[in-house]
This record gives C-alpha cells, sequence and structure tokens, in this order.
C-alpha cells in the first residue's frame, strides 16, 4: 500500500519543482523528500521524476501517478461531503 504521506511529498515536489521547496513547504528536511520519492519508486516500480539539478521533471510514470492522487482527492472530498450530509447531520439531529 502507498503511504499517503509520500504521496503528499510527490504532489508538492510537482508543485514546486524543487526538492528543497518542497521540504520547507513540508517542514521536512530535503533529504526526507528525496526518501518519500525513492520509496514511491521502489514501491510502483518506476521513475517518478527526472532531476535536473535543482528542478524536476515528470517522468510518463510519474504523470499517471500525479492523475491518480488528483482523482484520490476529488473522491477525498465527495466521501466528506457526503459523510457530512448523512453521518453529522443525522448524528446532530437525533442529538438535538
Amino acid at each position: 500500500m502507498l503511504n499517503t504521506h509520500h504521496l503528499i511529498t510527490f504532489k508538492t515536489l510537482v508543485e514546486t519543482g524543487n526538492f528543497t521547496q518542497t521540504a520547507q513547504q513540508l517542514g521536512l528536511t530535503q533529504p526526507a523528500v528525496s526518501q518519500h520519492i525513492k520509496k514511491l519508486e521502489q514501491g510502483l516500480g518506476a521513475t517518478l521524476v527526472i532531476r535536473h539539478g535543482r528542478t524536476t521533471e515528470l517522468t510518463c510514470a510519474g504523470e499517471v501517478l500525479l492523475k491518480h492522487i488528483l482523482n484520490l482527492e476529488v473522491c477525498y472530498e465527495r466521501f466528506m461531503e457526503k459523510w457530512q450530509q448523512e453521518v453529522v447531520q443525522e448524528r446532530d439531529q437525533q442529538a438535538g
């Protein structure tokens, strides 16, 4: 199973394009960011980013992963909306 912290790190790296900025934004060290990406790559068996000095470029595999991360975020948002509507409101009505 993929680690959600590693997925967040990957998405942030894509957004910043830079390991150092990703580390600063997430409150991590740069080696921790590198380790998160390495573990994702090992777990998926594919290179996700190509490093060009201080910048990065997504591989095809990285693009596929990013697409799925964005889909997961939409799915999570829908779940939270449904949870609020169906569970929290029902609980509040029973309590009230």
